[in-house]
Parts: C-alpha cells; structure tokens; sequence
C-alpha cells in the first residue's frame, strides 16, 4: 500500500499581524506575545535554557501550525495541498489531497488526510489520533480492497508516499513529546531568530534533535533543520509565504523540504482553508475512513 510515506498584561486589537513586542532583549528581560488577541508575557529572569528554550517553542504553536496542529480554539477545519515530490535527478511525482481536523476530540485529536490525484491513489486515506503524550495512531485505508490497516508505531521514519515527511513529521507535536534548549540568538535572511533544540523523546524517532528557527518577533517558524540519530543533519525543512485566515490563524502555505543526504526533495503548496465548518467525531472513526471521498 502506498501512501504520502505567565502573565496577562493588556488586551490588543493587533490579530491582523503576530508582531507583538521587540524580543530582541537579553535573557533577563520579558518575553511577550498575543495570543488570541490577549499580550502574554514571560519573566525571562534567571531562566534556564531549557526552559527558554520550551517557552519559546510553545508562544511559536499559538499562532499556528506547519503540518495541520496548533492554533487551539478553532474547534476543526479543513484545507487542502499539493505535493511535488523530486527525486535528485529531478524527476518528479504530484499528490493533490484534502486534510480534515478535529480539535480536543474525547478520544485524541484526530486529522483525515485524503488523496484526490494521481488517479491510482484516489480516495486512499490516513486517519492519524494524536495524543499529549503517547505515540499518535495512524490508521490507512486502501480502496482497492477496502481495506483500514493500522501502522505500527515503530515505523515513525517510514517515508510517505515517496516524499521528505515520515510519519513522525505528520504526527503530532504536542509540547510533552520533546525536551528543549535554547541554543543562540541569529538571523535568517536578515530576520533576527532564536533557535531552539528539541529532543524527541520516543526511543523509536529517526531524530537526535530537531533545531528549530523561530523569528523573535513573530514567533512564527522558519526553518527546522532535523539531525539524524548519529547528529548528522538530515534534512531541512523552510516555512514561507504565511497568510493569516479568519484573522487569527496564520498558516505557511508553502513548505519546503530537502534531504541534505539524498538530494531528494518535497513541496507542499496550501490552499482553500476553511475553519470551523462543523466536523464532529462521526467524521474521523474508521467507518467514515473507508467511506472517504
């Protein structure tokens, strides 16, 4: 089967753009942010690097997410992507699929990825559940044989459908899945950044660390470059073209990933969000996967 393998201070009126404050202070002045339209601020007075380093990852998911979570409050929404995935010789393979979300779902918050092109993975599936802490569920569908597999947790790095992103990319990043450390204060294209270190914690990860490019004034991410279990780097992923929707939830709509140790790479290009269209539980059980369309 193939597939795609804490302080309140003030309120603000300022949702239209992520600027909220000029971090680039030293460490022991405050750290703030909007989120939902509420300034936050954080004491960054003898605060360890890890901890920094944890705080300044989790104001980056209050604005919104890369791959489909983040962003608490929408209740569900629903978008769409196409992939071109090159091979270091340049040849290419489309995917065109629809992504469904359900957020604090009773059970796990749950994602519906649905593929649309090329017509021999029409209506294939993936149902993910995430989870805070334990490792998220990933169930596939096939149409071929009407088929719903369950993938084993232990396939994390298991490309999908031919692309950059493995199943643990697609997963969840739930705060409590990582240890963090703050690493250093630099520039990316001119835009001052804070780089962060996550650590995942799942023996089963295809990652030592994931260093995260954060923009110190946004928080919005710009770069993650992923270092494999011997620390080497392994691949980079760029996030650009950011676009707010609904006036309060910003989104990359492009998403850029280069294997640095195959020369193989992947795109993905966002379009037609929607939020809040009133998904609900009986969208995202096994029986609605095998009824995708």
């Amino acid at each position: 089967m193939r597939f795609f393998g804490a302080m309140v201070i003030a309120t603000s009126m300022l949702q239209a753009s992520p600027l909220v404050a000029n971090t680039d202070k030293p460490a022991t002045q405050r750290q703030c942010s909007v989120v939902n339209g509420v300034i936050e601020c954080v004491s960054q007075l003898n605060i360890s690097p890890e901890e920094r380093g944890q705080s300044l990852y989790n104001q980056s998911t209050q604005h919104g997410p890369l791959l489909g979570y983040g962003s608490p409050g929408y209740k569900d929404s629903q978008s769409s992507f196409v992939a071109v995935i090159t091979d270091a010789e340049g040849r290419e393979k489309h995917r065109e699929v629809r992504v469904k979300y359900l957020e604090t779902a009773a059970a796990g918050n749950k994602r519906l990825l649905i593929f649309d092109k090329p017509l021999d993975l029409k209506r294939h599936a993936l149902l993910t559940v995430s989870y805070p802490k334990k490792k998220d569920e990933h169930w596939a569908y096939n149409p071929e044989n009407r088929q719903v597999k369950r993938l084993l947790s232990n396939n994390a790095a298991t490309p999908f459908s031919g692309s950059e992103f493995n199943f643990e990319d697609l997963s969840s990043q739930d705060l409590a899945k990582y240890d963090y450390r703050f690493e250093r204060e630099d520039k990316l294209n001119g835009i001052p950044i804070r780089v962060v270190s996550r650590f995942p914690k799942d023996e089963n990860s295809a990652y030592e660390r994931l260093e995260t490019w954060i923009d110190a004034q946004t928080f919005l991410i710009q770069k993650i470059d992923y270092y494999d279990r011997e620390g080497e780097l392994l691949k980079t992923l760029t996030a650009s073209d950011y676009q707010l929707y609904a006036d309060k939830y910003w989104r990359a709509n492009t998403i850029n990933i280069k294997n640095h140790q195959s020369g193989n790479s992947t795109q993905l290009t966002w379009s037609n969000y929607q939020f809040d269209t009133g998904l609900t539980e009986k969208d995202f059980t096994l029986a609605s996967l095998r009824n995708a369309h």
